[in-house]
């Protein structure tokens, strides 16, 4: 069952740290430590508000559960402040995928090609910059609430993904962001992840109610490609052991 959602809002290395520079704040023409140092005093300063946001944003005030945190409303400045078409949308993807006799939940989060981000981008729509796959062994097909997950632009030009999946007995909970300065991170069930080594991350719950994790250091993943690549990883044998292991669920 897939899952395609483009968010606006709340709707969704080795030495080289994988493709993403560990000095980019210097290196990003569009985005220097002035250009955070205004972002960080404009939040505070109300003049610089999208206030038209902010009451659109109240409609999501006590939504529902769509991850480890609440949803929460904050008034934030005019994404314009930091340039035009600094921010061209963000978006989530998902996925189902049999593997064996087993079954792998993907949800993937992806930034839209833009003023700051594009040098990284090179050329491309859009860039994953955090993709997890959890093996399950229980589906919901009517309600769809076993696997919910949400995209917020509201900290732009950083960006927040959250989610959770649930298995019978266990819950999977994660939270993820990407900043102008090409730094990510995530975090499933209090295990950090630095995303700049590997954005993608496998998690295997076990019988005993412990956890196991993978993390792969893929290609620059776009929303077009994310879909063959998922389907050229779970073919590769160390992703078969891993998901297939007889411990796990």
């Amino acid at each position: 069952m897939k899952n395609i959602v483009v968010i606006l809002f709340l709707c969704v290395v080795s030495c080289d740290r994988n493709h993403r520079s560990s000095n980019s704040i210097e290196t990003n023409s569009t985005w220097n430590l002035q250009k955070r140092e205004q972002y960080l005093t404009n939040r505070n300063d109300s003049t610089t508000w999208d206030i038209k946001m902010l009451e659109t944003d109240k409609q999501m005030i006590g939504i529902g559960d769509f991850g480890p945190f609440e949803i929460g409303v904050f008034p934030v400045p005019k994404y314009d402040l930091l340039g035009k078409d600094s921010f061209k949308g963000l978006g989530s993807k998902g996925e189902n995928y049999q593997i064996g006799d087993k079954m792998v939940i993907m949800n993937s989060f992806f930034v839209a090609d833009n003023e700051i981000n594009k040098k990284r981008l090179n050329g491309k729509n859009n860039e994953v910059f955090f993709q997890l796959l959890v093996l399950t062994d229980t589906l919901d097909t009517i309600n769809y609430n076993l696997n919910k997950n949400i995209g917020i632009s509201r900290n732009h030009p950083d960006y927040v993904a959250q989610g959770f999946v649930k298995t019978k007995e266990n819950r999977i909970d994660y939270f993820a962001f990407d900043t102008a300065e090409s730094n990510s991170y995530a975090i499933i069930n209090t295990r950090l992840f630095d995303l700049n080594f590997g954005n993608t991350i496998l998690i295997a719950p076990q019988k005993d109610g412990t956890l196991r994790s993978l993390q792969i250091k893929s290609p620059q993943l776009t929303s077009e490609t994310v879909d063959e690549y998922t389907n050229a990883l779970l073919q590769e044998e160390r992703v078969k052991i891993f998901f297939t292991n007889t411990s796990n669920i």
